[in-house]
This record gives C-alpha cells, structure tokens and sequence, in this order.
C-alpha cells in the first residue's frame, strides 16, 4: 500500500504526527493518533517500510524521526501526570493489589530523598504515574463505535501508548536484527535461535510480588557469551544477504533516532510506573542498546549504556558518598567526558528529560540515607547482561559498566556495614518501615552479584583484544594511584578542563574526603582483576603476553603494590594475584629449557621479593613490619602453590627454593652454607634456632614438608645437604611444637630416597675416621656415588642425634624413633661390620648424650629439676626398648664380630649407669631391652658372654625399691618387676646349668622381694585372677631347675613364704594398700603340692625345715579361716589350704614311718601335723561373720578332720612320736569339743594337775550359755575321745593314745557334770537348756557306754574293774548331779544308770 499510495501515506502519518502537538488536538484526538501509532509499532516490518519509503527518500518527510522527536516533548510535557522523580516509583492506585502496595512501602523505606510515593496514602485514583490499572482504557478510542461524544480518557493514557510504541519500537529492531548477529558455526552446530520465537527471555518480576530475584524462572536475559572465542556478526557485513537493505536502513534507523529514543527512555525512568511497565521499559532499552552495539554504532551504544548506569546507580547516590575527581587519573577523566558529551549533545537538542523537580533533587544527601532499590538494581542486573552480549566487541565502554558495577559495590558495601553497625549499636538506629526491606534488597543484591560474576566468568571466552578491554577498564579505575601532593595536582588540571555541567558525579568534587570510599572503589578493581585471572586462566597459559593481557595485569598488579599509601589489605590483594600468576607461569607447557628458565627466574623473584623485605633502611613501623610479614608468607604460600604443581619437574632453581624456605630464619649462615661444624654435632644439647614469625615458620614448612615427602627424587645430589640442615633447624626451632616434631619425620623419607637402588652402603672404609672428618668439608664430592650417599645418610642420623637432647620431650622422642625406624629398615641391607659401625658411631652415642644431659640437669637445680630428670628418664626408657629391638635384630649376624664384645660391653656400662638412676620406669627398660635381646639369641654358645653381663646386672639391681623422681614418692612398680622377673627367665634360660644353690635361693629371695613389695595392679585386683607379675613369678618358679643338692628345698621353703603372703602385715605394707597376693597364694599351694609329691624321696627335706616350713605356712592359711575374708571365688584360702595339706601327709606319713628306724629327726614335721589337725577342727567364734556358711564349712572340715584322724591314727601313738605331741593331739579335741562354754574355774590352769579343776567350787551360772556355732564338730570329736580311750587292739600305739586322751575325757565329762551340779539348783524350778541337756544326756549314755583301755587309766586302790575305771573317776561327781536331778526324771534316770554301773561294776 505504500508503494501504491505513497503520497497518500505520507500526507496521512504526517497529520498524525501534527495531530500529537499539544496544540493541534483534543486529548481524546490524540489519543485517536498515538492508538494509530501503537498498531504500526507493533508491526517492526511496517516501520522499517515506512521509514526506508519516506526517511530514506530525499524530498520526502522524516515520518519516524519526526515521530521519535514528537514522543520526546510528549513524553515530558506533564511530569505530574506520570509522577517524574528523582528515580522511577511505583503509582500509588487506589485498586493497586497489595503486592505492588508492599514494593512502593519497600520504595520508600529506602529513604531516598525526592522519591515520589509519600502520596500513595491518600488512595486516589488521579494519583500521578503510569499503571495497568489506572493508565489504561477497557475499550481503546479506536474501537469504540459512538464517535459523536469524546470517550473518558485517563490522563495518562495518552503517556502509557507513547511508552509502548517506544519499548515496541526497540522489541522490533531486535527482533529482527539479533538473528543475524549469531555466527553461522555456532548456528549450524547449536541448531537453535539466539532468541525463542524471535525474543528473549522477559525481565523478571521481581518488584511485583516481592518475591527474590535469584529464585525466578523468567530471569533478566543473560545473553550467552561467544564460546570459543567468535565474535558476534555485525548485521551490516551481511551484504549480500537478501534483506541486507531492510538491514541497513534499521542500522540507519537507529543511528538517526537514538538521541529522541535516549531522551524519552530518560524521561520514562524517571516516571512512577508499575512493575509490568517498569519491566517492559528496561527489556526495550536493553534491547535496543545491544542492537546498537552488534552494528557497531559506538557512540549511541556508550550513550545508553551510560543512560542504563545512572538508572542502576543514581547520581544522588554519587553525590552522597561525594566521590571525588581527584581520585582519578586525567586520562580516565578525559574518557568520561567524551562519552558525556554525547548526551549533552542530545539533551540540547531534545531537551532535559527530567522536570524541575528532578534538578532539585540534585543536591547533597545524608549519607545515612544512601540507599539502592530494587528497580536500581534490577537495571545493574541489565547492564551486567548487556556486557554478557557485547563483550567482544565493547571495547573502551566496558569502564562504563565495570565504573558503575564499581559504585553499586561501594553503596551495597556500605549499606552492609551501616545495617552491621546497628545491630551492634554503633550508628543511628534505622527506622522499622526498613527492616522489610533489608530482606527484599538482600535478595536482590544477591541475585546482583551472581550476574556479575557470570559477566567475569564469561571474559575467559572473550577474544584476546577484548579480554584486554577488561583489564583496561579495570585499571583506569583505581582511586589515589598517586601521592596526595600529586593527587591535588591532578585534581586541579582536571578540574579547569571539565565542563560545569558534566554528567556523571565522579567528576563532582566533594566536601568529604573520600578516602574510605577510595579503598572500598580500589578494592572491587582487584577483586575483579582476581576473578579475571582465575577464570582465564588457559588463555594467560596457551598465549604469549603481549597478546593475553599478562603484561598489562602486572603493571597493574605492580602499580598497587608499588603504592605505600594503598591501604595494606588491598597490597595484600595484589600480591595474591601476583603470586597466582606466578603459579599460572610456573605450570606452563612450553619447552623444557624455557620452561625451566621461566621457572627459575619467578623463584628468583620471589626470593628476591622476600629478601627485600627485610631491608636495613626499611620502614619500622609496627604496621609495616605486619605488612612485610604478611607479602613474606603470600610468598612462601606462592612457593608452596608452585611446587605443588611442578615440583616433580623443577630442574633449576633448587636452591633458591631452600633460601626462600630458611628465610624464616635469623640464623641462616650454616645452612645457606649446607654444613655444620662439628662442634654442633657434639654438642649436648641442639642449636637453638630464632625465627621471624611462628606464621612464616608455619607456611615454610608446608614446601618442606612437600619436598620431603614428594619431590625427594628432583632435588639434586648437591642440595642434600640443605635439605637435610633445612628440616634439623625447623626441627630446632621452638615457635611450632607440630613442626619440630613433624621435621623428624621427613628424616625417614630422606633415608629412603637413599637407599633407592642401593643394596648396602660402605661405612666401614671411613667410619673410623668419621669424627676426625674437616668441619668444612663438603658432604657429597667424595667421587664415590656409594660413599657419598653413605656420608649423607650418617650424617643424617647424627643431625637426629642431636636432636634427641632437645629439651621439648616429643621432639625428642619423635626424633628417637625416627632413627630407630630408619635403622631397622636398613638392617637386613648393612652388612654386620657396618651395623657394628651404625652402633657405635650412633646407638652408643645416643645413648652417651642422655646420660650427658641427664648428669647436666642433676646438677642444674632449676625448679622443674625433678621434672627434667623424669622427662630424660623416659626418654632413655624409650631410646632402651628401640635399641634392644635393633640389637635383637642385629645379634645373629653381629655376636661373632670381632668388635662386638666391645660394643656389648659399652653397652652394658651405659645400662648400669641408667640403673644406679634409681627410676622405675628407666629400671623397667633397661631389664626390658635385656630380655628382648637375649631372646633373640638362637645359639645359647654365641650369647653366653653377653648374658653373664646381664646377669650380673640382674643381681645387681632389684628395681623394687627404685622411685619416680617426678614426685618423690614410690609408685606403680608393676611394670619394672615384671621386666625384672622376665628378664631373669631369659638369662636363666641360658646360664641356668651354671647357676648353685646358693644363688638359687638369691634368686628366689629376689622373687619374694619383687612380691612382697608389689604395688597393687592398676584397675584391677588380684584377688580372683593373679596379676601379670605374679603369672612371671610362677613362671620364674616352675622353670627353676632343682637337679642340684639343696635346690629342691630352697624353692619348698621359698613356696612357704609365698604362700603365707596374703597374711604379712608388715610395716612397709602397712603405710599403702598392696596386692592381696590370694590368687597367687592358691597357684603356690597347687605348685607346692606338686614341688613336694615330685622330690617326696629327697631326705633333705625331713633333714631340713623346708618341709616343716612349707606345712607351717598351710596351717597359717586354715587357722585363719574365719579372721581373714578376703578369699576371692571358691574355694577360699583355707579351704585350699586345707586339701592341699592333706595331699601332702598322703605323701609324707608313709615316708615318715619309713624314716622313722633312721636317725632323721622328724618330730618338727609330726608337730605340724598335729598342729594341722588342730587347725582344721579349730575355728574362732568371735571372728564369725553372718554370711558365712558355717554348715557347709563345718561339713568341709569334720570330712577333712576324718580324713587327718585316718592318717595320723594309731601312727601317732609310735614311739618317735613323743607324748607331748600326743597330749597335745588330745588337748585340741577336748577343747573343740566343748559345745557350751565352761566356768574359768573347771577350766584346768597351766600350773596345776590336770583334773584339779573338777574338785574346785564355785557360783554357778543361771543364764543360758549358746551352743557352739560347730556342735556337730564337737559331737563328732566327742566321740573321738570316747574312741581315743576305748579298748581296741591293746596295741603300744593305741595305749599310747589311750593314756594321754584319758585325762581329758575324764575333764570333758567333768565339765558337764559339774556345770550342772553348780548351776541347775540356782534355776529352780526352771528346766535346764535343752542343748546342754541333750549334750549331758549324750556324753551320760557313752560314759555308760565305754569300755576303757585298761592301760588307759592308772589303777586305784579298792577297784578292780579293768573297763570301767573312768567311772569311778566321775563316781563323786555323778553322786551330786543325782541329788540335783531328783525332779527331772530322764536326766534322774541317765544318772542312776551311771550309779549303777559303777556299782555293778566294782562289787558295790
């Protein structure tokens, strides 16, 4: 139609371009023309057709420019209407849903000063702005069909269409042009538009339910970057495209309109708008400006993304933080005046797009009001993107968007810090309406940040001019790069040649300093320079530097470093960077002779870096000193970071990585050398090493560490030495306990790399010359591979001697079993002559340095002395048990060199003089590394030398009375007897054959002693199960050889004392509670029932006391049944005891009445037998306890007395047993017999006959007497008596017994009788107690009973009855109780029958 009717179409959009003047129409005609215009921007074909038939044609009218130009006065003609501001807010409509109320309530607690909004409380529907809801008509003018009366048009409808033909003016032109901009590979190979349906993805909208940014669907449009470095199509190359000319007339199109565009975009910003507008505005600029720039149009694109960034940071904001100019370079200045110009240029000709209300809010603000909102933020997030899309081909615009991501950096920082501030009641408290928006703004600064590292991120795939773009625009940003002399200077000039009326605010000279700001601004460079180097990290690798950016990133990494008046934390960010970039240079893949130079000389520069550091003319300030310490460790970490990635490659530069590791060090002049003098080596205690910074030590030693555990095989022979001396100085120093004590492990790898492909080392050619060695003489030029290798790896385990005295006790230790580890890996390998060497030039020597530094701290008498003494005490323990294992190990091969006696006999000296210390724990590893090492002797010929030194070191030594020196007191001696026991059956096992009687019995004097004085074992006792030391004791025992005369009963008579162990009291257990030795006195009682059955034959045991002695001590153990309760589990001591004395008379009687023609004197064995007897029927009744069983032990011991009775009986009554033996036999079954407990006086006393007691008188007793606890006992005995006396086979052995058993039946019958001649009549009428009646009534019916050994008796004068002579013993007594028994019948008639009896029997 435009072809056909072209005149027509123009004089037609013409009168409707004339028709929108203010002065031409009606508002409601107007409306009619700006609907019109709406139809035609929604058709971008239409416009492109209109503009190329009537813009493009000379003569003809400039349809579209004139439109844009018209839209512009439109725009701004009523700033009322649609609320123009300072910045864009949100109308305030009175049927506003309450999700756009909450953001227009956020809007305003932000505390912007000028912000329109404070009027959305009056609820009105003529509220100035632009909404869905208020600025709208449900029937559009045009479609309506009464056309006689003029529509109601709100009044800023006629504003809402010119937004919308403007944002669908921009939607168009991208629409079309942005297909053409992506590369035909990335097309072909992604198989997908750049944009879905032909438009991007809309801006999210956030603002209008309040939701956060991060979590929406529909985002900001993040253009993809341009992978694999390709540029974006620039449309207008496309010439031979067949739209190339509607290509090429929208390119003009833009170019001719975009200052009218600008302009009413300006102005739009600055309206009050609803979300959905709000969106739709900054998705059509966004649009727009990234059109522009894809065809290459530089100056509207720097235009509109400058445009963008005031919206995204206002210039209020600016303004308050009063950023000044002087802070920035004059090229910089230069540069933002040349893009401000460009909008002065279009401001003149189109005019100001804000109202007078906008120019007064132009003005100072409290900085306490300082403030971003979400629709600031929302145009940073679009700015971001838009460096997304066109950053290839920015160019110098990128210090645009990298100035404003800058400023929004320092708002948001300080908003941060102002919130932080008053939560902690630092600054003014923020009003309540502003904590709903800290929560929103929150999320949207979030969804800020994320976008901008998305912008860095996709840098790595920019070309390598444009990646230089970056970093460009980053360094012009960098605040007070000069002194502040020169900072006013630069100030000045720039002042004079800026214009009054420049744009941005960074030109504005403020009141306030600024500096804080500054370091804030300079901050957010090198963060960004930062992430600029980690995401690019291939390119700064794979291309040279000119042409990478890596010069220009040094330069500015140097200029900040080199600047004293930066704050330190940003030097400190400068230096990270750079040492990232040392790290990224250190791992390239380029040849290796340029690889290693390039490697050579970043280590030298970091060494060179940290020796500048400490210079003599430097600054001395507290800071600065803190500042030197902190590039000193970013260095040290940089060397760490580096060797890390190529330290297995590294082939120059070895020692500037060991100076760069000693430089925390003070005192580096022996290692800088690599050798050490020998006065150090012999020294007793180490050199003590001050360093710069406990820090710096942490940090160095994290190369070494890597070095010694990874790189060994790449550091170079010569630089062993260093090595070594590096790890014994971090090892000395005193600032790291984990470092000191980690060093000595790296020895252990160093020894390893050592012995790599070696099968020995030769020490012996040189070994005794070793100590006479120069002290200068270098440690690897001996021209002997071999040799060398075995000079470093001696002389490694020297340096580890000498830390062995270090006065920290894990260091040395840690050093100890370092030494240890590396010697016993390198056994099998050394030859017995260099283990001979290893000993002597190491083992003994560590050994001599402990003894050194223990006699020097003797001696000290320092507060902690006892401390100290006991430290080095267990350090020679340790240092003992990790010997013997080396010497163990060794002794097969070792013990028939000619040099080993010696070394042995050395040895020996050194244990002597650890046990004359007096220490337990010492005394226990010395007995320990004894044994351990005669256990490892297979040929008792080979060791025997050696182990009669150890035995006259066992004799010498008992470690039972040894101390702990720490407190000065006795304590746990467990462990050292136990390794004082077990080191005697290794010795015994090889000397024993050697060993007499006499020393038998040393030893198990030795071995009582060691029980004896025991201290208890430690959480548990050892009353059920024995204690280790016992189980060795027992051990010890059994293996005693008893072939020699006299050993058999030496070990009997030592059993005995054991057994009686649990018993002792004496004064050294008296003061502590010890081992209750009952466990091991049952294990003794089975070991001396065997001892006794196996040597039943040997005379020397009823010759000597042995045997005596050993049943003596069992007797002990049962007459003690009920006063000793700590018995353990079943059977109890007495009861063992009791069993086994029994098994041993079964052996013994017989013997004995073999012996008994032979002139052996055993009456002390009968005596203890009798005694036995005696202590199996006795038991203490005032000692009972309650939970005694008695019963069951009364049944236990009338089974065991029966068995005793069958043994001794009639054996007893032998002649070699004398009658004193037999009274007393007979004097304990009268006194257990008795079962209720007599009156003292018809008890009989030593100095009288022994039936004198029955014709004494006394008062007798009324009350009742209990029975004995064991009556059944006593019954049982009873009728031993009554047996004992009666008539059998009238043998001499039973007359014998008969004889002395008769007196004390008679007194036991006596006793009843006259208790109850004394005591029955006082009870009256009263019957007498029923146990002592029944025990009467028993003992009357036997005495009828009995029929008596005539012998057994002496005869009298008058009697002649043989059997009955007993009777007339008791005649008188029975008398009297018949008297006294005339009212109780059955005691009357058990008496008259006595009565009778005596009659019968003598004729009476």
């Amino acid at each position: 139609m435009l072809s056909v009717l072209a005149t027509e179409c123009e004089m037609v959009l013409g009168l409707l371009n004339h028709m929108l003047d203010p002065d031409a129409a009606v508002i409601w005609k107007r409306v009619l023309c700006m609907e019109v215009f709406r139809g035609i921007h929604a058709e971008p074909a239409l416009v492109r057709s209109i503009y190329a038939h009537f813009d493009e044609q000379e003569g003809k009218r400039d349809v579209i420019r004139n439109h844009m130009a018209i839209m512009v006065r439109l725009a701004a003609e009523k700033p009322s209407i649609i609320g123009l501001g300072q910045q864009s807010t949100i109308p305030a409509v009175s049927s506003q849903i309450e999700d756009e109320s909450e953001e227009q309530a956020a809007l305003q607690a932000e505390g912007v000063a000028g912000a329109i909004g404070a009027a959305m409380t009056l609820r009105s529907s003529t509220a100035p702005g632009i909404s869905a809801y208020g600025s709208n008509m449900r029937i559009s003018c045009i479609e309506q069909l009464d056309k006689l009366d003029p529509p109601s048009v709100p009044p800023a409808y006629l504003y809402s269409l010119v937004l919308t033909c403007v944002n669908n003016f921009s939607e168009g032109l991208a629409r079309f042009l942005l297909p053409f901009s992506i590369p035909v590979e990335v097309r072909s190979k992604k198989k997908q538009r750049l944009v879905k349906d032909g438009e991007q993805q809309e801006i999210e909208a956030s603002e209008k339910d309040g939701s956060p940014a991060v979590a929406r669907k529909s985002p900001l449009t993040r253009s993809q970057s341009i992978s694999g470095s390709k540029l974006p199509v620039n449309p207008l190359s496309l010439e031979s495209h067949v739209l190339y000319n509607q290509i090429r007339g929208s390119a003009s199109m833009i170019d001719t309109c975009w200052p009218a565009l600008l302009a009413t975009y300006s102005t739009f910003f600055h309206a009050a708008l609803d979300s959905d507008y709000y969106h739709s505005l900054v998705r059509s600029f966004q649009k727009f400006t990234q059109v522009a720039g894809l065809l290459g149009l530089s100056t509207p694109r720097d235009a509109f993304l400058t445009t963008l960034g005031k919206n995204a940071v206002p210039p209020s904001v600016i303004t308050a933080f009063a950023i000044s100019s002087s802070t920035l370079c004059v090229a910089e200045k230069q540069d933002v005046r040349r893009r401000e110009n460009v909008l002065q240029a279009s401001e003149s000709r189109f005019g100001p797009p804000s109202s007078t209300s906008l120019e007064k809010t132009r003005q100072s603000m409290d900085l306490g009001g300082v403030s971003l909102n979400t629709r600031n933020l929302l145009c940073l997030r679009a700015l971001v993107n838009l460096g997304i899309a066109l950053g290839p081909i920015l160019q110098s615009a990128w210090s645009i968007i990298l100035e404003t991501l800058q400023q929004a950096d320092l708002v948001i920082t300080h908003i941060s810090l102002q919130r932080r501030g008053t939560h902690n009641g630092q600054t003014t408290p923020i009003a309540g309406s502003e904590n709903a928006f800290v929560g929103d703004i929150g999320n949207e600064i979030t969804a800020v940040t994320l976008a901008a590292t998305r912008m860095f991120e996709s840098c790595r795939d920019l070309p390598d001019e444009a990646f230089m773009d970056v970093v460009r625009g980053l360094k012009g940003l960098l605040r007070d790069l000069y002194s502040y002399e020169d900072r006013a200077v630069v100030s000045n000039q720039v002042s004079a040649q800026s214009p009054s009326n420049h744009r941005r605010t960074t030109s504005i000279v403020g009141k306030i300093s600024g500096l804080d700001q500054n370091v804030r601004l300079n901050e957010f460079v090198m963060e960004s320079l930062t992430k600029l180097i980690d995401y690019n990290t291939s390119r700064l690798l794979e291309k040279s530097p000119e042409e990478n950016g890596w010069e220009i990133i040094v330069e500015t990494l140097i200029d900040v470093l080199g600047a004293q008046q930066f704050d330190t934390d940003l030097r400190l960010r400068a230096a990270g960077a750079l040492s990232t970039l040392v790290n990224l240079t250190a791992s390239t893949d380029s040849f290796d002779d340029v690889r290693d130079q390039v490697r050579w000389q970043g280590l030298t520069a970091l060494n060179w870096l940290i020796n500048s550091l400490y210079s003599p003319d430097g600054n001395d300030s507290k800071a600065s000193k803190a500042c030197e310490q902190d590039l000193h460790n970013l260095a040290l970490e940089t060397l760490h970071g580096v060797l890390e990635q190529y330290g297995d490659l590294l082939n120059l530069g070895w020692n500037q990585v060991f100076s760069i590791v000693s430089s925390v060090f003070k005192q580096t002049s022996n290692l800088c050398e690599g050798s050490i003098t020998q006065g150090q080596i012999d020294s007793i205690l180490p050199v003590v090493v001050l360093t710069k910074s406990p820090k710096l030590v942490r940090s160095a030693f994290g190369s070494l560490q890597l070095i010694g555990t990874e790189f060994l095989s790449s550091v170079p022979k010569e630089c062993l030495s260093k090595l070594l001396l590096t790890m014994y100085y971090f090892c000395c120093q005193q600032d790291d306990f984990n470092i000191s004590l980690t060093s000595t492990t790296l020895f252990l790898n160093v020894s390893d790399h050592l012995w790599i492909d070696k099968e020995t080392l030769n020490l012996q050619n040189w070994s005794d010359e070793f100590d006479t060695m120069p002290q200068n003489e270098p440690w690897t030029k001996t021209g002997d591979d071999t040799t060398e290798h075995a000079i470093i790896w001696l002389r490694l385990l020297l340096l580890l001697v000498d830390s062995t005295t270090d006065r920290r006790v894990e260091v040395r230790h840690g050093a100890l079993h370092t030494i240890f580890r590396i010697l016993d890996a390198s056994v099998e390998k050394l030859r017995p002559e260099d283990l001979i060497a290893c000993l002597q030039l190491v083992v003994l020597r560590l050994l001599d340095r402990n003894e050194a530094a223990y006699q020097i701290c003797k001696v000290s008498h320092t507060s902690d002395q006892l401390k100290e003494l006991h430290a080095w005490n267990e350090t020679a323990g340790i240092m003992l048990n990790d010997v013997s294992g080396l010497i163990g190990q060794a002794l097969q091969t070792t013990v028939k060199e000619a040099r080993f006696q010696a070394t042995w006999g050395c040895f020996g000296q050194y244990l002597q003089s650890f046990l004359q210390r007096h220490s337990l724990s010492l005394s226990a590893a010395v007995y320990s590394s004894i044994g351990t090492i005669l256990s490892a002797g297979n040929q008792k010929a080979d060791i025997f030398p050696c182990t009669i030194l150890a035995w006259n070191l066992w004799r010498m030594e008992n470690p039972v009375h040894h101390t702990d020196p720490q407190a000065g007191r006795q304590e746990d001696n467990q462990v050292a007897l136990l390794a004082y026991v077990r080191c005697f059956a290794q010795i015994y096992a090889v000397v024993g054959d050697a060993i007499d009687a006499k020393q038998v019995s040393s030893v198990l004097e030795q071995l009582l002693i060691c029980a004896t004085l025991s201290t208890p074992t430690p959480y548990s006792g050892d009353i059920d199960n024995m204690s280790p030391l016992q189980h060795e004791i027992i051990s010890s025992l059994r293996m005693i050889r008893t072939g020699n005369v006299g050993t058999a009963a030496a070990l009997i008579s030592s059993m005995a004392s054991f057994v009686t162990l649990p018993y002792r009291t004496d004064d050294t257990q008296s003061e502590r509670r010890g081992p209750t030795f009952v466990a091991l006195s049952k294990v003794i009682m089975d070991l001396l029932n065997e001892c006794v059955g196996v040597h039943i034959n040997d005379k020397s045991l009823y010759s000597g006391s042995s045997l005596s002695e050993a049943l003596s001590s069992l007797i002990m153990s049962i007459s003690l049944k009920y006063s000793w309760h700590i018995d353990g589990k079943d059977p109890p001591l007495w009861k063992k005891a009791t069993t086994t004395i029994l098994d041993i008379l079964k052996e013994i009687i017989p013997k004995l009445n073999q012996l008994r023609s032979q002139d052996s004197d055993i009456s002390p064995i009968w005596k203890t037998i009798v005694d036995s007897c005696d202590a199996i029927i006795s038991a203490s009744q005032a000692a009972f306890v309650v939970q005694a069983d008695i019963r069951v032990d009364e049944k236990f011991d009338i089974a065991a007395f029966h068995e005793l009775h069958n043994l001794i009986v009639p054996v007893l009554g032998s002649n070699y047993v004398t009658d004193k033996l037999r009274q007393s036999f007979s004097e304990s079954l009268f006194r257990n017999s008795i079962i209720h407990e007599p009156h003292p006086d018809d008890l009989p006393h030593p100095d009288h006959a022994l039936l004198n007691c029955l014709q004494s008188t006394h008062i007798g007793r009324t009350q009742d007497l209990p029975p004995s606890s064991r009556s059944r006992l006593a019954y049982v005995l009873i009728d031993k008596l009554f047996d004992l006396v009666a008539e059998h086979d009238g043998s001499i052995e039973r007359v014998k017994l008969a004889q002395a058993t008769a007196p004390y039946l008679i007194l036991r019958v006596g006793i009843v009788l006259k208790t109850y001649v004394f005591d029955q009549p006082l009870r009256g009428l009263m019957p007498q107690p029923t146990s002592q009646k029944v025990e009467m009534l028993y003992i009357l019916s036997r005495l009828v009973e009995l029929d008596c050994e005539p012998k057994a008796i002496p005869e009298s004068p008058g009697v002649g009855s043989e059997h009955k002579k007993h009777l007339y013993r008791l005649y008188g007594l029975a008398t009297k109780a018949l008297r006294v028994a005339r009212r109780n019948e059955e005691m009357h008639k058990a008496l008259t029958q006595v009565i009778e009896t005596v009659s019968l029997d003598f004729g009476v």
